[in-house]
């Protein structure tokens, strides 16, 4: 089999990144969703959990589970412990998505993460799609779905690539502004690609 077009898709928090990646599948592109596969492996993976216990302490896990809660409050409120955990993190996705890689038959494989540009995952990639989305309109979505205070949406967003930077640096861009049609943006890129 030729090599795969990979494929990174990205977007801050309540960009409608998923909906783009659910839209792909229906053109029987496989996705790779690294943070579905974080947060197992998180929770199975004996040297991450050692690693995070190190860095967060012992409240990180609550009877083997990772404690989401604390884990998000404590990472999200300083920058240092979270280069740290994303490192050690997606150091372990990318040697998992290259394992899922390698058993898919097709010519287009997707990765999709909010942090592609933040962890420098960039050049794992042949393009990088990114989906936008005004903050305002982010913010009630993650709200809507998360139940998230306005405060905790703002920390996430403020950790993550703007907008701005975004349409900059990727490839392709798809605006998810609720009045613009998605599946005509995504058939173009589709057909660029």
């Amino acid at each position: 089999m030729r090599h795969a077009i990979m494929i990174g898709l990205t977007g801050g928090i309540g960009s409608g990144k998923s909906m783009v990646s659910k839209l792909l599948t229906t053109y029987e592109i496989p996705i790779y969703d690294s943070d579905t596969r974080a947060k197992s492996l998180m929770e199975t993976d004996d040297n991450i959990i050692s690693s995070i216990t190190q860095i967060l302490g012992k409240e990180a896990y609550t009877d083997g589970k990772l404690n989401r809660r604390f884990v998000a409050e404590e990472v999200f409120a300083s920058s240092s412990k979270l280069l740290q955990i994303n490192s050690i993190v997606h150091s372990a996705v990318i040697d998992d998505f290259s394992r899922w890689a390698e058993r898919q038959a097709t010519d287009i494989l997707v990765f999709e993460s909010a942090i592609i540009f933040e962890n420098g995952l960039e050049k794992y990639f042949d393009k990088i799609i990114a989906v936008v989305a005004p903050q305002k309109l982010r913010i009630e979505r993650v709200k809507r779905r998360s139940g998230l205070s306005r405060k905790e949406i703002l920390n996430r967003i403020k950790n993550q690539t703007s907008s701005k930077t975004l349409r900059q640096r990727a490839d392709y861009v798809v605006i998810n502004d609720d009045r613009t049609a998605i599946i005509p943006q995504v058939e173009r890129i589709l057909k660029s690609i």
